[in-house]
């Protein structure tokens, strides 16, 4: 399994990656000009694709998220300000009144795509099923107005 990115530049991101990062180059191959990275063999791998063109992301938008452990988010974000990279949100902790405060930071490579690291701790318990859970998200999707908007506003 694996998630793909463009690259405008494919060494710049191989540097930023594997270089800064620190995933893992598990195949390259630079007559396709691609790269497979990733953290641990046994988890979904990141592949970047390098194109002709600058990317267009017109209207899209999205970020891809790690889990780490707590205590490597401070090296995370220091290495990223040792190398002048882009700090999109400082390292921050949210909080989720009744569940866990979740630390991030989020970050975006050479070519913009945003990238966030996540406390494993936290997220694990965040993510906990939780039977009432279900009926919460019942009872405010039944309040939701957003399908009147739409009708109202459109795509605006």
């Amino acid at each position: 399994e694996k998630v793909t990115f463009a690259s405008s530049n494919l060494q710049k991101s191989i540097d930023y990656w594997n270089g800064l990062l620190g995933l893992q180059i598990f195949a390259k191959d630079m007559e396709k000009r691609n790269v497979v990275l990733g953290f641990n063999s046994n988890e979904t791998k990141l592949e970047l694709q390098e194109i002709d063109e600058p990317i267009n992301r017109a209207k899209a938008y999205g970020r891809i998220a790690f889990s780490c452990p707590h205590d490597q988010q401070p090296t995370i974000d220091a290495k990223i300000k040792e190398a002048d990279a882009t700090i999109l949100t400082p390292l921050i902790s949210l909080d989720t009144p009744g569940k866990a405060t979740v630390r991030v930071i989020i970050l975006a490579d050479p070519d913009g795509h945003e990238i966030c690291f996540v406390d494993d701790e936290a997220f694990r318990q965040l993510s906990k099923y939780e039977p009432d859970d279900e009926k919460i998200l019942d009872r405010f999707i039944k309040k939701d107005e957003s399908g009147q908007l739409q009708k109202q506003y459109g795509d605006k």
